[in-house]
């Protein structure tokens, strides 16, 4: 039978992962993995706000690409309509940044993150999460529990894997960790 360990770690390889720094917020909770109705409760509003937002802007541009040519203009200025609101809904997100909780992730994918810890954290340990992307490309909410956390110099190298995150999250993550090595893949091409 396996254990919840076995468990964590098939769950934290199911998905790429790709070396990159992003903010995070890590908070340690006392006491089990909250349930479902918990979950949905505890995001803070700007994050569900962020995520309907990509998807209102995701199918409005679908919606246009079936006008055809006539409409790459009106495209053009609602993506520039919808780039302003980005940014303004990135500071609304960076509001909930906590500095008494900010990592810089080591990792990220759909499954999970990892990070350096300035304290080990006990495998198991439930966490609430905050994920920060880059270039304003969203913010993420959710719950993990700890893999692992291992020395490395004066700090943790502390594993998490996702326990409990909204299935558009998991999505906007893996998009934006597949982003990321495109962008990774051209730079090491460009410098050769």
């Amino acid at each position: 039978m396996q254990t919840e360990l076995d468990q964590l770690n098939e769950a934290f390889v199911q998905f790429f992962k790709v070396e990159h720094a992003i903010a995070i917020n890590v908070l340690p909770l006392a006491g089990p993995l909250p349930d479902e109705a918990t979950f949905v409760a505890a995001i803070p509003e700007p994050f569900l706000l962020a995520g309907n937002m990509g998807q209102l802007n995701l199918n409005s541009l679908r919606s246009l690409q079936r006008l055809g040519e006539l409409a790459e203009e009106l495209a053009n200025y609602l993506q520039q309509q919808a780039r302003k609101l980005d940014l303004l809904m990135h500071y609304v997100i960076r509001q909930q940044d906590l500095p008494e909780h900010r990592y810089i992730t080591q990792s990220y994918g759909g499954a999970g993150l990892t990070f350096l810890a300035k304290s080990q954290l006990l495998p198991l340990t439930v966490t609430e999460l905050k994920l920060f992307l880059a270039d304003n490309a969203g913010a993420v909410f959710c719950y993990g529990q700890v893999l692992s956390s291992e020395p490395v110099g004066d700090n943790f190298l502390t594993k998490i894997v996702f326990m409990q995150i909204r299935d558009e999250d998991r999505e906007l993550l893996v998009r934006a960790s597949l982003q990321q090595q495109a962008r990774q893949l051209k730079q090491k091409a460009a410098e050769r």
